[in-house]
C-alpha cells in the first residue's frame, strides 16, 4: 500500500469507540529492535501495549491480560505465530480476538496458513507506520462493535432467562392456586355444610319438642351453636379475603381480649370452664384495627380451645419491657406441636394434623395464618412455642398508642 493511500485510508476510518487508552495491544515479536520499534509507533497512539516474545508466552498473555488486539510474527520460538494464531482461534472466549500476521520476505507462502489459521490481518516486513495504525485502528473498532453486540447478545440473554424465570415461576403459582382453589372449595363446602346441617336437623327437632321445655331449650341452644360456627366460619372466609385492608383506631386492650373471648366461647358449650382470663389493669390503649385484631386473636384462642381440649386455655394480657409494650399470649395444655407441625402452623390450609387425610377437627387450617397475617399488617411478630405433650404457647407484643 502507498503511503498516501494509507493516510487517506486512516483519515476514512472512524475512530474506535473506546479511548485508546483503554486499548490493549499485545505485540509478539522476538527481535527486541522490532519489539521495541512497533511497541513505540503503538504507545504513541496512546494504546496499552503488553509484549511477547515467543508462542507460550503469547497465549499466556491472551489468556491473562485479555488483549484487544494481537500484532504476531510469524516466527518466534517456541510454537510458532500461525500455530499461536489457530489456538487463539480455536478457543471460544478468544475466537473473536483480531489477530494481525507479521511476515517478512521468506514466509509470503505462509499467508495460505495464516489465513486457515484464522489470521484477520497480515502485514509484510518491513513494516509501516502509517499502514500499521490504519489496520489496528480498523480492526480495533471491528472488535469492539463485536463486544458490545455480544455484551447486548448476553443481556438479552439474561433478560429471557430472567423472564422465563418467571414465567415458570408464575405458571408454578397458578398451579398452586389452582390446587389450592380446590381445597378450598372442599373445605369451604365441608365446613359450611356441618354446621348447616347441625342447624337444620335442631329446627326440624324442634317441632318434636315444641310442647317440652326443657327440650325446645336444649334443642334452641344446638341451634344457636351451629348458627355460630356457620357464621364464624363466615367470617373467616370475609376477613381472609383481604386481612391487610386496616382501619386503626385507639381501643382498649381488655375490650380486644374479651370480645376475642367471647366469639370463641360461642363456638364451644364449656368455654366458660375451661377459659382462664387475666388483664392487667392500667395497660395503655392501642392504636390498631379492632375488628380484625379482635378476630386474629380470636383465632388463636379458638386453635387453643379445639387442640387443648379438654384442658383449660389461659388467656392473658401483661406489660412487658420499659417501653410500655402489652404482650397478649394464649396458652393451652393440649398435646402440643412437633417441630413439623409448628412449620406448618401458620400455612393457609394447613390444619396442623400430622397426617391431614385423618383430621380429627374442623376448620379451614387458615386459623393461625389468617391471624399471623393480619398480624403482619400490623407490623407486629407471632410468635408460636410449643413441643410434643407439652401445649402450645401463642404470644404477640403490641405498641402502646402514641399521642
Amino acid at each position: 500500500m502507498a503511503a498516501t493511500d494509507a493516510y487517506r485510508e486512516s483519515a476514512s476510518i472512524e475512530l474506535p469507540m473506546k479511548p485508546p487508552e483503554e486499548c490493549k495491544i499485545l505485540v509478539v515479536d522476538d527481535d527486541e529492535n522490532v519489539l521495541e520499534y512497533l511497541s513505540y509507533i503503538l504507545a504513541r497512539e496512546g494504546y496499552q501495549i503488553i509484549t511477547a516474545t515467543n508462542g507460550y508466552d503469547t497465549l499466556e498473555r491472551v489468556r491473562d491480560s485479555a488483549p484487544d488486539i494481537v500484532v504476531l510474527d510469524v516466527i518466534i520460538p517456541g510454537t510458532d505465530g500461525i500455530a499461536v494464531c489457530q489456538q487463539i482461534k480455536a478457543a471460544n472466549e478468544t475466537r473473536f480476538l483480531p489477530v494481525i500476521l507479521v511476515t517478512g520476505a521468506t514466509e509470503q507462502n505462509r499467508r495460505m496458513e495464516g489465513l486457515a489459521a484464522g489470521a484477520d490481518e497480515f502485514l509484510n516486513k518491513p513494516l509501516d507506520r502509517v499502514e500499521l495504525i490504519v489496520r489496528v485502528r480498523a480492526l480495533l473498532r471491528a472488535k469492539q462493535l463485536y463486544d458490545e453486540l455480544e455484551a447486548h447478545r448476553r443481556e438479552l440473554e439474561k433478560r429471557v432467562e430472567q423472564r422465563t424465570y418467571e414465567l415458570r415461576r408464575a405458571n408454578k403459582r397458578l398451579e398452586e392456586l389452582s390446587r389450592v382453589k380446590g381445597r378450598v372449595l372442599d373445605i369451604v363446602s365441608h365446613e359450611l355444610r356441618t354446621p348447616a346441617m347441625q342447624l337444620k336437623m335442631a329446627l326440624s327437632e324442634l317441632e318434636a319438642v315444641i310442647d317440652d321445655p326443657v327440650g325446645r331449650k336444649r334443642m334452641f341452644a344446638h341451634a344457636a351453636e351451629a348458627f355460630a360456627k356457620l357464621e364464624y366460619r363466615l367470617d373467616q372466609v370475609r376477613d381472609f379475603s383481604d386481612p391487610t385492608d386496616l382501619k386503626p383506631s385507639l381501643v382498649a386492650v381488655a375490650d380486644v381480649v374479651h370480645g376475642a373471648v367471647a366469639r370463641a366461647a360461642r363456638l364451644y358449650p364449656d368455654a366458660d370452664t375451661r377459659l382462664n382470663v387475666y388483664v392487667q389493669r392500667g395497660l395503655p390503649p392501642i392504636y390498631v384495627d379492632v375488628k380484625k385484631l379482635t378476630r386474629a386473636l380470636t383465632q388463636i384462642i379458638d386453635n387453643g380451645l379445639k387442640f387443648g381440649e379438654p384442658g383449660p386455655v389461659e388467656v392473658s394480657a401483661v406489660a412487658v419491657g420499659d417501653q410500655g409494650d402489652i404482650a397478649i399470649s394464649v396458652r393451652d395444655y393440649g398435646p402440643g406441636m412437633s417441630p413439623e407441625q409448628l412449620r406448618r402452623a401458620t400455612v393457609v390450609l394447613e390444619q396442623g394434623e400430622e397426617n391431614p387425610s385423618t383430621r380429627h377437627y374442623g376448620g379451614f387450617g387458615i386459623g393461625l395464618a389468617l391471624a399471623k397475617m393480619i398480624l403482619d399488617a400490623h407490623g407486629v411478630s407471632l410468635n408460636i412455642e410449643s413441643r410434643k405433650g407439652a401445649g402450645v404457647l401463642v404470644t404477640f407484643v403490641l405498641p402502646p398508642a402514641e399521642f
